[in-house]
């Protein structure tokens, strides 16, 4: 797989469980191997008034609306982890939420939450697992497939959630239809980034492996897999940084196939909610 994305000359291969359907990077990368595949221009740390800044902030005010029911009170302390620029924190903020903190593996980041009420620290938890707490819930959009090794950040984060406390996370399934249409360009695959690809049965596997109790799945109706997805198989003989303008304008029309495939029982993602 090359970085289709952001045109990084790295190539990974992936390799899925015959048993369970995980799909893993073979051979894992190296922590600091992986830290070095996320460039300045990384499409999640995008914070200005771009047209993909202003649709990352859209997309996270709808996050925190189907989130709803899942997310503390807002005088809760509440982290995310792998924050980027802050989208789905600000959206948070918005919202009256007052005890807000962002980990990231970058420390340029934190000039983007400047005058702003959130707390940010720059941690790779790769090589440290430092995260603080303890908080009422820790969310993760698009994070827990970018880890070396997700069932250790899972286990640090339910050791940092207070009693009753919670895991919200976001994540590409890979069951899903647009997997299954673009194969090798799917999205979700995101190489050399995602070193993990889960489905719903093989998430459950890793929250009860990780010490939680119960695992709830809800598909997520995701055009913006279905756009980069074919993005992904236009470009594929000269992969360029960034979003293509084209990818912005069709977006729209990838809406119906992303509302059938959630119907299906196959939707390009899914919110993961693990109580501690």
């Amino acid at each position: 797989m090359r970085d289709f994305e952001h045109g990084l000359p790295v190539s990974v291969d992936f390799d899925a469980c015959p048993s369970c359907g995980l799909v893993a990077q073979v051979p894992p990368p190296s922590a600091s191997a992986l830290a070095t595949y996320y460039p300045k221009d990384y499409r999640p740390h995008v914070n200005d008034a771009s047209i993909v800044g202003r649709l990352k902030a859209v997309q996270a005010s709808m996050q925190v609306r189907g989130l709803s029911r899942f997310l503390p009170r807002p005088g809760e302390s509440f982290l995310e982890i792998g924050c980027g620029a802050g989208h789905f924190l600000r959206a948070l903020d918005r919202r009256g939420f007052t005890s807000l903190y962002g980990i990231d593996r970058t420390p340029e980041i934190g000039r983007a939450f400047e005058g702003t009420r959130i707390q940010y620290r720059a941690v790779d938890l790769d090589q440290s697992l430092d995260i603080g707490g303890p908080y009422a819930a820790i969310a993760m959009n698009y994070v827990i497939e970018h880890f070396v090794d997700p069932e250790k950040v899972l286990r640090a984060c339910r050791q940092a959630l207070r009693p009753g406390g919670r895991v919200v996370l976001v994540t590409p399934n890979a069951r899903s239809l647009s997997h299954r249409v673009f194969g090798r360009y799917w999205s979700g695959l995101h190489a050399p980034r995602h070193t993990q690809v889960f489905n719903p049965e093989n998430l459950a596997l890793l929250a009860h492996k990780a010490g939680f109790g119960e695992l709830t799945v809800v598909p997520n109706t995701d055009p913006a897999s279905w756009t980069l997805s074919f993005q992904n198989l236009v470009q594929r003989k000269a992969p360029h940084a960034g979003t293509a303008w084209y990818s912005l304008a069709l977006l729209p029309a990838w809406v119906p196939f992303a509302v059938a495939e959630r119907l299906a029982g196959r939707a390009s993602s899914m919110f993961g909610v693990l109580q501690a």
